[in-house]
Formats: structure tokens, sequence, C-alpha cells
């Protein structure tokens, strides 16, 4: 790995979200006490801040502050149907988040969630692995680096633009305490809107482009995603523009991450027909060298193995949503 620049006594780790027995949600029996326990171990000397919900057990958890917060509860952004609205839990997601790192007081931090935990700490090494940026195109102070889990250059067979994950996050303590300093989200009321869905009958934008369409906003990084799939105004070259310079995506295994159970396994998320879908590292080679750095090697073997599983797995589909978004313009809009 080289010579480190950093040392882990700069490093603060935000563990937020609900411990492992949350009964409002399943989660790996002794999965968040793992989690705790992977930092000590792989970042002796960092700080950790569980920082979590009112009312919750925390035996067993060891930790260096703790953060019990008011639970906002769930949020709608959409209706599936007039009487069927779609809930999230984005607004606990930000209140946990951002309690947190406000409360990070060394250089860097590193935002996971209580059910993830570390097997490595690659990202570091990654971190301080690409120099090269453009300067008008840097957003943030330094790159960050996050997980590729949901990270999507693909959704449903489809190009998609600022699609990243809100899984592991690694970088500067402003810019990540910046980004998360987004206010809580109202709901979506149905009786002043004319559609089920924002966008409709195109599918709503994915919590993920939410979280940094607005995060973004706190850096004059405007963007407007009409929906999931808008690439209207070259949204697709500022997407991959930012990508180049502000982060560094790459798989869970080569960051130093292990995710829980329910998105290992058969999961969508687990199979080579979802991972394909996300982008790799080796993607982001690519538009490291695009954008950043004419001089950078590609990965090609890995680049041609990503290009036949897509052909097989995901472009395919995009004439698939194409007909079920004609399908849903021909329906009543219920409303």
């Amino acid at each position: 790995m080289g010579e480190r620049i950093m040392r882990f006594e700069e490093i603060t780790v935000v563990v937020q979200g609900p411990v492992q027995n949350y009964a409002a949600r399943a989660m790996d029996e002794g999965i968040t006490q793992r989690c705790l326990q992977s930092i000590r171990t792989y970042l002796p000397g960092a700080k950790i801040i569980l920082s979590t919900w009112e009312n919750q057990n925390l035996d067993n958890l060891e930790f260096d502050e703790l953060l019990l917060n008011s639970d906002p509860g769930s949020n709608i952004r959409y209706f599936t149907k007039p009487n069927k609205p779609k809930l999230f839990s984005n607004n606990r997601q930000i209140a946990s988040t951002l309690s947190g790192l406000a409360s990070v007081k060394t250089k860097y931090a590193l935002k996971i969630r209580t059910d993830n935990y570390l097997t490595s700490n690659d990202f570091i090494a990654l971190f301080e692995q690409f120099p090269a940026r453009n300067a008008q195109q840097s957003v943030f102070s330094q790159r960050m680096v996050i997980s590729n889990t949901f990270s999507r250059k693909y959704a449903k067979g489809m190009p998609v633009a600022y699609h990243l994950s809100d899984f592991f996050y690694f970088g500067l303590t402003q810019d990540l305490l910046k980004l998360w300093d987004i206010q809580l989200l109202t709901d979506y009321d149905l009786s002043q809107q004319s559609e089920l869905s924002p966008g409709y009958p195109n599918y709503p934008i994915d919590c993920t482009q939410m979280f940094w369409q607005e995060g973004l906003k706190n850096f004059n990084h405007h963007t407007k995603l009409k929906h999931l799939h808008d690439l209207s105004d070259e949204k697709l070259i500022a997407s991959e523009t930012f990508i180049a310079n502000n982060l560094i995506i790459a798989e869970p295994e080569k960051i130093g991450l292990a995710l829980c159970e329910k998105f290992l396994g058969k999961s969508r998320a687990n199979r080579t027909r979802g991972k394909c879908s996300f982008y790799q590292l080796s993607d982001w080679s690519r538009l490291y060298q695009k954008y950043c750095d004419p001089t950078h090697p590609l990965p090609n073997k890995a680049l041609f193995i990503l290009f036949l599983q897509r052909l097989i797995y995901v472009w395919p589909i995009s004439v698939e949503t194409k007909f079920k978004i004609i399908n849903r313009t021909k329906k009543m809009r219920h409303l």
C-alpha cells in the first residue's frame, strides 16, 4: 500500500442507523457489534460515533460517543396507487447521518451503516491513489470513496445520472458534513398533485439520486432530475464529470466493506445481473482517464467482461422498460 499519508487517529467513523435489535427492521444477529469491532480492528485509534435512535438496547456495543436521536419517522415520496403511499426511511437516514457528522472533530470521516462492517482499510489506499483532478469540476475539496453497491450506471437497463450509493462514504469531514446538510423531506401530497409520482409516467427518481441532488446544492452543483432516467440537458455528461473528479467508486471487497445478509446470497444486488448494472472500479477508471488523466492505464480485460455481462443482462431490459413506460402512459393516471 506504500507510505500512508494519514493516521488512523485523524479518522472518525460515524456508524448510523438502528442497532441490531431494532424491532422495526430485520437485521443480522449481532451485526452492529460486528461493525463496531471491525472498526477497532482495521482502524485502531479512530474514534467511533454511534448515531442511532432513542430507546434501544445498547448492550455489548462498544463506541466512543453515543448520539440518541429522536426518530423523525418515515416519509412518503410517491404513491403506487391512490390509496397506497410508498414509505421510506430517508428522513431517518438524514437525521442520524447529519447528527453524527456534526459531532466529528477529526479531519477525515467515514460514514457506514450499522448493518455493514469493515474487512480491511483498503479504502484509504484508494483515497490516496488518484491525484489528478480538473479544478473547474472539483466540487469537493478532495475526492470521496464510496461503495459501488447501488451506484448504478444503469437502472432498468437504461443509463442513469447521479444514481450513487448511500452506504459508505470516506473523505474530508467538511465535505461529508456539507453533503449531508439536507432538510428533512416533506411527504408527497397526492391531493395537491396531478400524478401518482413525480415525473409519471416515467419512474420516480431513486432515493440515492434524491440524496445527492439535494446534498450537492450545498456546493452550488445544481441538477434537477425529473425522473429516474432523466438525461436531458447533458445530465449524463455532468454526472460522469462529477464522478470522475469528486468520487472513487469501487466494489465492497476493494474498499474493505462487508454487507449484511440481505444484500448477499441470491439477492438481486449480489447476482451478476444486478452487479453488472452498478459502476465498477474499472468503469470509474475509464472516467478518470477520460476526464482527469489521459495517461491512466485501463483494465481492459475487466471492461471487456463487463461489456459482455451488460450485453446479456442489462441492455435487453431497456426494451422492456420502454414498453412499460408506454403502457403507463396509456393508463389512466387515477387522479
